[in-house]
């Protein structure tokens, strides 16, 4: 049996351009690595929030690409930015096409549309009635009522390339090697967040010093089969994710949920001397890189007192830290004075001292001299350490997905080192680089990425612009 376009991963960016190209007349094959029914991959694994750059998809076009231009410093690719914004909102109307559905999330206040039926979003991991497992079940069924095909338990292992076009994939199921030809090809395998050899060499840490906030599946194969042929890669040096119990290293229930983002970045996040080393007020994502970066990325401490933690009650965070944190299992340290905390949470007092004096004087005071590193109050206000009882809660950077990947144009199409496209390579979701990251770590949004970017893929697939 012959296809029109093979597609190598089953998550929200394989099955949005599979199913897209069926609609459009063409005869997709998916290949799944999972052989589960319910194969695992961070698709099913999401809360369902189909943000741009953390505003809604249907602002104004032109606000959502120079709002991902800005967040990322710069580093995002134009055209691939354009065409995210002009293209966000029609992507949700799709979506419903397929049946999906959204509703607000009744703890947060932003607005942003998530899959319906909402997740409980508890400690621990919590997936299975989700409206992304759903969704992910229905792309699946529509999919073979439409005429395509999906192929569980195959790896693709790579490329086929004859005169410049990627024409096939060689494969393997069970030991068994496959030859499989298309016209065109679709990576949409996800990061490489679960690659440790990748992520020392790109993200500089080792993955065992990091809380594995995903799936487990993304080892990044289809970006090493895109590279070997000449694909250019970016931006591969940060992820997203956010900061966890240290505790969640080893206890499950303390992961995706719940984070301890809020309470860094209205306070301060330090090192065993003692020491802030990164500008908290960016957000968790920014601090959870930060703290990757540490010569110990276990040595991590975020400091606060009595108020933020009675706040910590009522953030929109899901679910407030306090008391689902220490209810399940997460270590939360109280003591009546600072050098008491310090102690407790094995913690330089000398150095601690010093630190939250200072951070007080410019905080509280408006006094002293700047921070260093800066306590950006952008979108955070920052809270002073002022009222006893201490706290300190030990953390470490939970990683989702990277951010970085093959390099992509604004039609799906995947760029070589001279930035010209692939003929025949195509590329959607979390493979993708050049959207994300940047000197903050910026995150757009996974799901945008899969389903807007698998959305363009196809069609321009099915328009016959695979080639330049």
């Amino acid at each position: 049996m012959s296809f029109d376009l093979i597609i190598i991963g089953a998550g929200f960016a394989g099955l949005t351009v599979a199913n897209r190209a069926a609609e459009l007349g063409l005869k997709p094959l998916v290949l799944e690595a999972g052989a589960d029914e319910l194969y695992r991959c961070n698709s099913r694994f999401s809360t369902g929030s189909c943000h741009v750059a953390f505003q809604t998809p249907w602002t104004e076009p032109a606000v959502l690409s120079k709002s991902i231009i800005e967040n990322t410093g710069g580093a995002a690719r134009e055209d691939l930015a354009e065409t995210i914004g002009i293209n966000a909102a029609r992507t949700i109307d799709w979506l419903k096409d397929q049946g999906a559905s959204f509703e607000d999330h009744p703890r947060r206040t932003d607005h942003m549309p998530m899959l319906s039926p909402l997740r409980e979003m508890k400690a621990g991991l919590d997936w299975e009635g989700g409206g992304a497992n759903a969704l992910l079940q229905k792309l699946g069924a529509k999919l073979i009522e439409r005429g395509g095909e999906l192929r569980r338990g195959i790896r693709a292992l790579s490329l086929i390339q004859t005169d410049g076009k990627v024409i096939g994939i060689e494969a393997i199921s069970e030991a068994e090697p496959q030859t499989l030809s298309a016209n065109a090809i679709v990576i949409a395998d996800g990061g490489f967040q679960a690659n440790a050899e990748l992520v020392k060499q790109n993200i500089g840490c080792d993955i065992s010093h990091l809380q594995c906030r995903n799936a487990g599946t993304g080892v990044g194969d289809g970006m090493r089969m895109a590279t070997e042929i000449g694909a250019e890669a970016v931006g591969l040096d940060s992820f997203y994710g956010h900061v966890l119990s240290r505790d969640a290293m080893t206890n499950e229930k303390l992961w995706p949920y719940p984070q301890v983002d809020l309470i860094c970045a209205t306070n301060i996040v330090v090192d065993s001397d003692g020491q802030r080393f990164a500008d908290e007020g960016l957000g968790g994502i920014s601090i959870a890189n930060a703290i990757a970066r540490l010569d110990d990325p276990l040595s991590a401490t975020t400091i606060f007192d009595a108020r933020t933690w009675e706040d910590a009650k009522t953030t929109d965070n899901v679910p407030p830290p306090n008391p689902s944190l220490p209810d399940a299992g997460g270590t939360v340290i109280e003591a009546a004075t600072l050098r008491e905390l310090a102690d407790a949470a094995s913690i330089n007092a000398a150095g601690l001292s010093v630190t939250i004096a200072l951070y007080n004087e410019h905080i509280a005071y408006s006094a002293g001299p700047a921070l260093s590193p800066i306590h950006t109050q952008t979108t955070y206000t920052a809270q002073p350490i002022i009222d006893p009882p201490f706290y300190a809660i030990p953390v470490c950077a939970g990683i989702t997905v990277t951010s970085g990947g093959l390099s992509v144009n604004g039609r799906g199409q995947v760029m070589d080192t001279n930035d010209q496209p692939i003929t025949g390579l195509h590329a959607a979701g979390s493979t993708v680089g050049g959207l994300e990251g940047g000197p903050r770590a910026a995150y757009v949004g996974g799901l945008i990425k899969s389903f807007c970017i698998g959305l363009l893929a196809a069609e321009t697939i099915a328009a016959g612009h695979g080639s330049p």
